[in-house]
């Protein structure tokens, strides 16, 4: 199925690897505009700021068109949860409104890094070097927080195999 907009009647469908999406622009963005998400964590990608609870309106419109979308009901919320996939990383996101709210972002190559310059492959060391003591550590995974975000590093080897940025304020209940 393709990812559109809430309540649009035509939905469209993913074809030949060409991915259309129709998404309401600006309505109910109430994580506001990455200008004033200074104290969250942000990801930056071909010059446009991915930050979580932002309408993905706007990073579609900076980065361009997903190679895969995906939808399904959300169980938490009324509407779709929309998952955005990139080649190097892809976007969750959750409805509210009319506008589809980013939930969390998954990096999934060494091709990108986050804004501290962490990407998978750096070592523990260097994430410490660059966050500092973190928030929370389970395992393989150390977590940062700021804000209403979360920034979450997964380990293999004392190597980052994983990063995700989640927002923390998000409902689930």
């Amino acid at each position: 199925a393709g990812c559109s907009g809430g309540n649009v009647e035509d939905p469209v469908s993913m074809g030949s690897g060409q991915t259309t999406i129709t998404i309401a622009s600006g309505e109910n963005n109430q994580g506001g505009t990455a200008a004033q998400t200074s104290d969250i964590y942000s990801f930056t990608y071909s010059g446009t700021k991915i930050t979580v609870n932002t309408d993905i309106s706007s990073v579609i419109a900076g980065i361009g068109e997903p190679t895969k979308c995906f939808e399904s009901e959300s169980c938490a919320y009324q509407g779709l949860d929309k998952t955005f996939s990139y080649p190097l990383f892809t976007i969750y996101t959750y409805p509210s409104g009319t506008a589809d709210m980013i939930s969390s972002i998954e990096l999934k190559a060494d091709a990108v890094a986050t804004e501290e310059g962490i990407k998978i492959g750096s070592t523990k060391d260097e994430v410490v070097a660059a966050y500092g003591t973190p928030t929370e550590e389970k395992g393989s995974v150390v977590k940062y927080k700021k804000g209403d975000s979360v920034l979450s590093f997964i380990f293999t080897d004392d190597a980052v195999s994983g990063i995700v940025y989640d927002y923390a304020g998000l409902k689930t209940a």
